[in-house]
């Protein structure tokens, strides 16, 4: 899990309070659920701190270089150096600005990966509603048929990506063929701007409650 303290949309936004803790420990404490060594990848150590409010099992901090940090920087070179620092058959990307991504989806992701089904996965929500592209309709045509009817649309949430090392080489986190794990609220929900800070406190009091009664 890459960690950027600084951001554009939102000031440090990975280490911001939403539900009462940090943004990346909701995510951080769901991956260690998973049973694999899990890395916080970020370049100051000191932000592990806030992770004393749960004993981890299988996280581990990697320190990426500070010129990673940089506005300008893509994802693709953080994976890439990632990669280089830790070999790897499969990775599993995942990005804490989806801190409600459940346990049981991170499963379904790395499921098809890790048995060979796929060579990569990666985690989207599911649109049925008009769509336009570029000016154009993207799902439909006119005269308009039900809604019910219209072929989905299938859009990523960056929460969470698997994929094998050779296609991270081949230049990205997936290839044109990935097995799509289809989300709802609450683990569609993605922060990147302050609105969905606001939206989010509603949401952690809804997960935070549904995990207490489970």
């Amino acid at each position: 899990m890459p960690i950027r303290l600084n951001s554009q949309r939102v000031a440090s936004k990975s280490i911001r309070t939403l539900g009462g803790r940090p943004l990346f420990c909701w995510l951080s404490e769901t991956l260690d659920q998973l049973g694999f060594p899990i890395h916080i990848y970020c370049s100051k150590p000191e932000v592990l701190k806030p992770l004393l409010d749960f004993t981890p099992r299988n996280l581990c901090f990697t320190r990426r270089p500070e010129t990673l940090d940089g506005d300008g920087v893509r994802g693709i070179e953080i994976y890439r150096e990632f990669a280089r620092m830790v070999p790897a058959e499969a990775y599993l990307l995942t990005h804490c600005t989806s801190p409600f991504t459940s346990v049981e989806t991170l499963r379904q992701v790395t499921e098809p990966v890790l048995t060979g089904r796929k060579r990569c996965s990666l985690v989207v929500r599911r649109v049925q509603t008009f769509s336009w592209f570029e000016g154009r309709p993207l799902n439909f045509s006119i005269p308009r048929v039900q809604t019910q009817l219209l072929k989905p649309i299938h859009v990523e949430t960056s929460a969470a990506y698997c994929y094998r090392a050779e296609v991270l080489e081949e230049g990205d986190r997936s290839d044109l063929n990935p097995e799509l794990v289809e989300v709802v609220y609450p683990e569609d929900d993605d922060i990147d701007y302050e609105s969905d800070f606001l939206r989010g406190e509603v949401t952690a009091t809804l997960v935070r409650q549904q995990r207490t009664q489970g």
